[in-house]
């Protein structure tokens, strides 16, 4: 699969545009991908096409991890589907490894969250990794970096799933959120009386006659002095005319 820009006819925005690769996987070894879109069946071609673009046609295909014994140069791995062979510590500590493997230059970590059974996973990863892009939707998506120096930056990005070559241009987060804001139709709370077949709401009336009615047992009476506790024993109540404070030694 294969992304870019939308192009607007504008040489301005034209000029702005870049790869994605570019951007995100340079001295980058472990890469983890965050799909909230559903792009995991189209993983291997996404990611072989960024290799393309950054290493033309010496870039060997990508490896999927299957073993957590791999030491490929270029390697795939699809989260959900490790954690359902392999313990969570297995899967870090194999993170870890490649991370130090001079060998293996680029890690692909894939994640759907939704497939996952223990998404504690995802912080752990994304922790780990070196860059974190999340496709946000199918026009946005969000790129994290971690420099070597210990810098971070964190954009955003606008781009078109339609078009052949995978370029994005950077967007404001603000401007983003506005769009996300317009775009997502918010449901109202339903009314909790129209969930059931029986009548569990009040009239106007039957409010104030609820108001009006005094319980048993609600009377009170403002004492000047403060309030008392009043308690009257049982006559299963065990009394002991001694005072218990006659034992301690003071």
């Amino acid at each position: 699969m294969s992304v870019t820009i939308n192009r607007r006819n504008n040489s301005t925005q034209h000029n702005r545009a870049e790869l994605l690769s570019s951007r995100a996987l340079p001295q980058q070894k472990i890469i983890a991908i965050t799909d909230k879109i559903g792009f995991e069946p189209d993983a291997n071609a996404v990611i072989t096409s960024w290799l393309k673009e950054q290493h033309a046609d010496s870039a060997c295909p990508p490896v999927l991890v299957q073993h957590l014994n791999e030491s490929s140069k270029f390697q795939i791995m699809i989260l959900s589907k490790l954690e359902r062979q392999f313990e969570p510590s297995q899967i870090f500590k194999y993170i870890a490894q490649c991370k130090k493997n001079p060998t293996i230059e680029h890690v692909f970590v894939w994640i759907v969250e939704q497939k996952l059974a223990e998404t504690f996973l995802v912080p752990y990863v994304e922790h780990m990794a070196d860059t974190i892009i999340t496709f946000e939707d199918r026009t946005h998506l969000s790129l994290l970096v971690k420099k070597h120096t210990g810098s971070v930056t964190n954009k955003y990005y606008e781009f078109d799933p339609q078009k052949e070559s995978f370029f994005v241009l950077e967007v404001k987060r603000s401007a983003l959120t506005k769009q996300n804001t317009v775009a997502m139709e918010v449901d109202p709370l339903p009314n909790p009386a129209a969930l059931g077949t029986f009548k569990i709401d009040l009239k106007d009336e039957e409010v104030a006659a609820k108001n009006a009615l005094t319980l048993p047992f609600e009377f009170f009476k403002a004492l000047p002095e403060g309030g008392k506790i009043l308690y009257h024993p049982d006559a299963e109540d065990d009394l002991d005319e001694e005072d218990p404070d006659d034992d301690l030694l003071i």
